[in-house]
């Protein structure tokens, strides 16, 4: 029943979406090849010109393929796949993926194992950890090119002058947070940028906090998929800890649901916030909007005594139904893309971290704004989460938080729900 189940949710999500499905490419009689990149990065600024540009450099030298890139929100990617997943055709030849949602796509059966197509000198090169953040059961589920562990950006200027220290726990963070937090005589400057939007962005943070805080929330025993999600005092007061920062404290920027990351990072930027959790990309944006903040920003480890984040590898996962001729263009403009450019710009100006050996000797990434990322790599991160049913997972983790900003429930009745929610996804996969 689980099985027919997750196929009639896929087959209604096609119908729903069919006239939104991207068209089949497949190699020409005269040896031409065509291949479409479903691409969550190149929506977004200032980084997606290098997709365009990495792909008409590539078919500069490689005149038999042509690349289509076509970009998307990568908070729409996933549902878009699912639809696609029952017109087997109609999947991109790539599409970007991350660690953190690769799972449901790979229960698809929509990716192709891409150890099977890399060399060894390839998968060689890889930064450490980095292979082992994109596989599922052995199968290296996409190819990585950048790796984005959460940590905690933060204005050294503003703290040093408010005789702040670095905060080592979350109780810490939410006292610098109010401190920082001034909305007297028409200011506006906000403690710490949330992101409380109920999409993948805002919910992958909340995740994240709650492993800091020493939840597992969904893990694997004898073959049995649980969690540790209760109505005990820990969980809720650590549930409690985080809707408190808007609902009790008022330390994050008003309208908090409609806070996606987008938001969080300009206002971090444009100096309304202090402390934002985010990947090192949020550096990009602030540079790129507020060069002058450059020397004043630093970065930690997200704060707490448990592992708070996943390598976060992201890039992009190969159709197993492509035809070989796609694949075997689609893997050489892979190791186009994270090799052919010396100065890394696509990584540059985003503030991504490559996830190549050679790409992480690049000057950029040495200093104090990137040294909470460096050390969460070197601290070690949380394995791929491999739960099939990931999506509806963090959907609920969403709903529970949202539901609570706005004023709709309790944290005490969220959690109820939450705990609701959560068992009956997990009845559907054990």
């Amino acid at each position: 029943m689980k099985c027919i189940t997750k196929r009639l949710f896929v087959t209604l999500l096609a119908v729903c979406l069919t006239a939104a499905l991207f068209a089949g490419c497949a190699a020409a009689a005269d040896g031409n090849v065509s291949i479409t990149v479903l691409c969550g990065f190149a929506s977004e600024d200032p980084h997606g010109q290098y997709i365009y540009q990495y792909a008409e450099a590539f078919m500069a030298q490689n005149p038999n393929v042509s690349v289509e890139v076509q970009a998307i929100s990568t908070n729409d990617i996933y549902t878009r796949l699912a639809a696609m997943a029952t017109s087997p055709a109609t999947i991109p030849t790539l599409f970007f993926t991350a660690a953190d949602q690769v799972a449901t796509l790979y229960d698809l059966g929509i990716t192709a194992n891409m150890q099977d197509y890399l060399a060894d000198s390839v998968i060689n090169g890889f930064a450490h950890g980095v292979v082992e953040a994109s596989s599922i059961d052995g199968n290296m589920t996409y190819y990585p090119v950048s790796v984005q562990p959460l940590a905690i950006l933060y204005r050294t200027d503003l703290f040093e002058a408010a005789g702040l220290s670095v905060p080592t726990n979350w109780d810490e963070l939410v006292e610098c947070a109010i401190a920082l937090t001034n909305n007297e005589d028409g200011e506006e400057h906000w403690g710490f940028g949330m992101v409380g939007s109920n999409n993948s962005s805002g919910q992958s943070r909340f995740l994240a906090y709650l492993w800091s805080n020493g939840f597992r929330i969904i893990y694997e025993e004898d073959g049995v998929w649980k969690t540790d999600i209760s109505m005990d005092d820990d969980f809720m007061t650590a549930f409690s800890r985080w809707t408190d920062m808007n609902n009790v404290h008022q330390v994050v920027p008003i309208g908090i649901t409609g806070v996606d990351y987008a938001t969080a990072a300009n206002y971090f930027a444009m100096g309304y916030t202090s402390t934002m959790m985010s990947g090192s990309n949020a550096l990009g944006v602030t540079y790129a909007n507020n060069p002058g903040l450059r020397g004043n920003i630093g970065s930690f480890m997200i704060p707490g005594d448990y592992p708070g984040t996943m390598l976060n590898a992201e890039g992009y996962a190969m159709s197993a139904h492509a035809s070989e001729a796609q694949k075997e263009a689609a893997v050489a403009f892979l190791e186009f893309f994270t090799t052919h450019d010396d100065e890394r710009m696509f990584w540059h100006v985003s503030g991504k971290i490559p996830s190549t050996l050679e790409g992480q000797k690049v000057e950029y990434i040495t200093g104090p704004d990137y040294q909470g990322y460096i050390d969460q790599i070197n601290a070690g991160c949380l394995p791929i989460i491999a739960f099939p049913g990931v999506s509806a997972f963090r959907s609920a983790l969403g709903n529970a938080y949202s539901v609570v900003f706005s004023g709709e429930a309790t944290n005490e009745q969220a959690v109820q729900s939450l705990i609701a929610a959560v068992e009956e996804i997990l009845r559907d996969y054990n």
